[in-house]
């Protein structure tokens, strides 16, 4: 019988995955690769890398870091040869990075059927992703899944290593290229490359609105494409404040 195995950019999504009637392993992919400390020679180096930069934006302990998220990764490494593997990730810059991350680690892995599974959207929610999902939605995800084939792997490795590396060119010529496991992917880099949330949040503050409720608020309404939460957006608008 064939291994299912269910990755979810969160734990969110992976507890509603558990209140429906879809079978399989659930792994969550509990990283913010979008910041941080990226550069690394070896995936233990990547681990010790990781877990400075993660101490230090969201106080959070080596031990922690080990026990939460990589234990998470190293399941994604284990997975058996021939699985098939579900990939629910939304297609903000958050959760892309993430999922470009998690495919060249499956990629070392034979023989498995790697599906992406996409969020029901409209324009009106274009970047809330699953958070708008109830269990009927998400067994309908499922059943519209995509293959990715060779390409789309190849792809998602070569964008990991551009964004890993900062290397915007690489980064512009990759976000051309056509896949249908892919959405708004030239946006999304588009995004990175030409929009900084500092300025946005400084001009924020800068017109009147100073209170980080309201700034989140604006911030997910106008920059959703990035994906961040509170605690990337806190991050960023607490340095703004200390700079003024």
């Amino acid at each position: 019988m064939k291994h299912i195995f269910h990755i979810t950019n969160g734990d969110y999504l992976a507890e509603d995955l558990k209140k429906t009637s879809i079978d399989g392993e659930i792994i969550v992919c509990r990283e913010a690769l979008v910041s941080g400390d990226l550069k690394a020679n070896s995936l233990e180096e990547f681990w010790e890398i990781r877990v400075k930069s993660v101490s230090q934006d969201y106080n959070v302990s080596k031990e922690s870091y080990y026990e939460k998220s990589v234990s998470e990764f190293e399941k994604i490494l284990n997975i058996p040869e021939g699985s098939e593997v579900n990939l629910w990730f939304e297609n903000d810059l958050f959760c892309q990075v993430n999922l470009w991350f998690c495919i060249s680690l499956l990629s070392n892995i034979k023989d498995l059927k790697i599906y992406r599974i996409f969020p029901k959207t409209t324009t009106e929610n274009l970047w809330k992703g699953f958070s708008d999902s109830d269990n009927s939605d998400l067994e309908e995800s499922l059943k519209s899944k995509i293959l990715f084939n060779e390409n789309d792997i190849e792809l998602a490795i070569n964008l990991w290593k551009a964004y890993q590396n900062n290397d915007i060119d690489s980064l512009k010529q990759l976000s051309e290229h056509q896949s249908d496991c892919f959405h708004f992917l030239k946006e999304i880099v588009d995004a990175y490359i030409n929009i900084k949330p500092e300025d946005f949040i400084r001009n924020q503050i800068e017109n009147g609105l100073t209170d980080f409720e309201s700034v989140f608020k604006q911030f997910q309404e106008e920059l959703g494409i990035f994906g961040f939460g509170d605690l990337q957006v806190k991050k960023i608008y607490d340095k703004v404040l200390i700079q003024k």
